[in-house]
């Protein structure tokens, strides 16, 4: 897995992402949906990491996952139903609990011990669930993420999901690289020109951290649009994190002499991989101002303009990798301000390598 990732043919810089080769760790906690997605009634099927995943809730409330297929014959057991707390195959009506086992089989009275599929560690914070793919033993529901901020009545934000044709990590490069705003989304985020130069960067325990600092100056149009500030003055500090291969967030930070309380202004980035060229992407707005119903209905649209324009672009590199009979010899340069995708890239290999150190 890491030689697909450090492939460089005579010494030269080459693109990492071998489509035919898996890049994500399984011992990490990934979004698996919207808490909203997931209701009494409904099977949810979800392909994470490579698998196809079960998704429901217990008559308690509380989400469980299983491998969304029937050990008799493979149908999807998303196409079933539920019956109480179970799920019922609409094949043969192989009955399965929410720990995978197979607890009916209509035509015989016993079931054999091996008629059971996979089930996967869920921890619902709202209004995200996430799932645990790797060992069982190792899942700590206690390193779940929890933004608790969203849960705040002071706050007001709005998501999304996206299925995006492309390797996570491509967009996971993308959301640490601001200076593709002018030419990407120049019909979008255009105006803001802030990013021209580089952030500074750093990376510390496999976390790459951006800040970019922006002092006594007018605040940039697509923030002062709600706020109204009339051209004054503000200190304003923006701080991105990438936590880990399935978690990115940004902060605007915006101090107004005039407000004791600075304004709090949060993007969040999740992705979780489908297959090894195609990724689930939640994205978050979110504010502690302008306490609308939503956070700026002008501003939600074009976000999701410009996060389909990003769409566009990642999907059309995949398509030349998917397209490449060795997708890893395709030379690659990179500017100065690819800084933040290169940490990225530590990022994962950080990740990978500690999994493997853990399974030996």
């Amino acid at each position: 897995m890491q030689e697909a990732i450090m492939n460089r043919p005579n010494g030269a810089a080459c693109q990492p992402y071998d489509p035919r080769v898996s890049n994500f760790p399984r011992q990490l906690w990934w979004v698996a949906a919207h808490s909203a997605q997931i209701t009494a009634d409904s099977l949810v099927s979800r392909k994470l990491l490579g698998v196809d995943v079960l998704l429901s809730r217990r008559a308690d409330g509380t989400v469980w996952a299983i491998e969304d297929r029937c050990v008799h014959r493979g149908l999807p057991l998303s196409m079933g139903w539920k019956q109480g707390d179970e799920v019922v195959c609409r094949y043969h009506g192989f009955r399965y609990d929410t720990e995978g086992k197979v607890t009916c089989i209509p035509t015989q009275n016993a079931c054999p011990k091996t008629a059971r599929v996979d089930s996967f560690p869920v921890v619902e914070n709202p209004p995200f669930v996430w799932i645990w793919m790797g060992d069982p033993a190792a899942a700590d529901p206690a390193q779940a993420p929890d933004f608790a901020w969203l849960r705040d009545p002071g706050w007001v934000w709005a998501s999304r999901h996206m299925n995006v044709r492309s390797n996570y990590m491509l967009l996971k490069e993308n959301v640490l690289d601001l200076t593709h705003f002018p030419f990407a989304h120049k019909s979008t985020f255009g105006a803001l020109d802030d990013y021209e130069s580089a952030a500074e960067f750093s990376y510390e325990d496999g976390v790459v951290t951006f800040v970019k600092r922006f002092m006594d100056q007018p605040l940039s149009p697509i923030y002062d649009r709600d706020l109204n500030l009339g051209g004054r003055h503000v200190d304003r500090i923006d701080m991105g994190k990438s936590i880990s291969p399935a978690e990115h967030f940004f902060t605007a930070t915006i101090r107004d002499p005039m407000r004791e309380e600075p304004y709090l202004f949060r993007f969040q980035h999740l992705t979780t991989p489908q297959t090894n060229s195609s990724h689930h992407y939640w994205w978050v707005i979110s504010r502690n101002y302008g306490l609308d119903p939503h956070p700026g209905e002008w501003f939600e649209q074009i976000a999701s303009t410009a996060f389909r324009e990003d769409k566009e672009i990642l999907e059309a590199i995949q398509l030349r990798l998917n397209e490449s009979p060795d997708p890893t010899r395709m030379p690659e340069v990179s500017a100065i301000a690819d800084r933040g995708g290169l940490l990225a890239r530590r990022q994962l290999r950080h990740f990978l390598e500690r999994e493997q150190a853990s399974a030996t």
